[in-house]
C-alpha cells in the first residue's frame, strides 16, 4: 500500500514539474526601462527640418516696404541722393523695378547692296535697376538683391558704339525692420565718385 502510494507521488510531482516551463513561457514578459532612459519602443526624435522647410511653414505673407537709397560722394562731399521703394512679400519670387531707357546699339553693318551707312541694331537697357527677393527666418528677414546702375559715358558720343559705364552689388543680408542697413560702398568706373547703396526694410500694415 505503502508502494502504491509513493508511485502516485512521484507521478503528480513529475507532471508538475515538466508543465513548469511551459507556463513560464506563456506568462508575457514586460520589463520596465531603467529610470530616465527611454523605452526601445519609442520613436526616436524627429532630425532638424532644412532651411527650406521652416522657411515655408514660417511664411508671412508680407507686404513689406524695401526703401532703397543711393548716394553718390566725391571726395567725401555728397552730390546727390536718390531714394526707390519696393513693395513686396516674404517668401516670393524676386521683385523687380527698373527705371531708364532703352539705348540703340548698331550691331552689324547691311551688305553691299544696302543703302549706305545702314546697319542692324539692337537695344541695351540704360538706367537703374533693382531684383530683392525677402525670405522669412526665425531672427529677422532675408534680403537677396542684384542693385545695377548704368549710363552712357558722355566723352564718348560715338552712338555706334557707346561706352556703357555700369555698377553692379549682389548681396545677400538679414534685415529687422526698421533698421537701415548699408549693402555696399562702390566706386564709379573712370571716376573720382563713390556710390552708398542702403536699405531699410518697414512692415505695411
Amino acid at each position: 500500500m505503502k508502494g502504491m502510494n509513493a508511485f502516485w507521488a512521484l507521478l503528480i510531482c513529475g507532471t508538475a514539474f515538466a508543465f513548469t516551463p511551459m507556463l513560464a513561457q506563456a506568462a508575457p514578459q514586460q520589463v520596465s526601462p531603467p529610470s530616465g532612459r527611454p523605452n526601445s519602443m519609442q520613436q526616436p526624435p524627429s532630425p532638424p527640418k532644412s532651411r527650406d522647410e521652416w522657411s515655408m511653414q514660417h511664411a508671412v505673407s508680407g507686404p513689406y516696404r524695401l526703401t532703397y537709397s543711393l548716394t553718390e560722394t566725391d571726395g567725401g562731399k555728397r552730390l546727390g541722393s536718390q531714394r526707390y521703394v519696393v513693395v513686396l512679400d516674404a517668401d516670393a519670387s524676386f521683385t523687380n523695378l527698373k527705371l531708364g531707357t532703352k539705348v540703340p546699339i548698331a550691331t552689324k553693318q547691311l551688305g553691299a547692296n544696302a543703302p549706305s551707312g545702314q546697319f542692324e541694331w539692337t537695344f541695351i537697357d540704360i538706367g537703374l535697376r533693382i531684383d530683392a527677393k525677402l525670405r522669412q527666418f526665425a531672427n529677422g528677414l532675408e534680403l537677396e538683391t542684384h542693385v545695377s546702375q548704368s549710363a552712357l559715358d558722355s566723352q564718348e558720343p560715338n552712338t555706334k558704339d557707346p561706352v556703357v559705364r555700369q555698377t553692379d552689388l549682389d548681396t545677400s543680408v538679414l534685415l529687422n525692420e526698421d533698421k537701415p542697413l548699408v549693402l555696399g560702398t562702390l566706386d564709379t568706373p573712370e571716376s573720382t565718385h563713390r556710390l552708398e547703396i542702403q536699405v531699410e526694410l518697414t512692415k505695411i500694415p
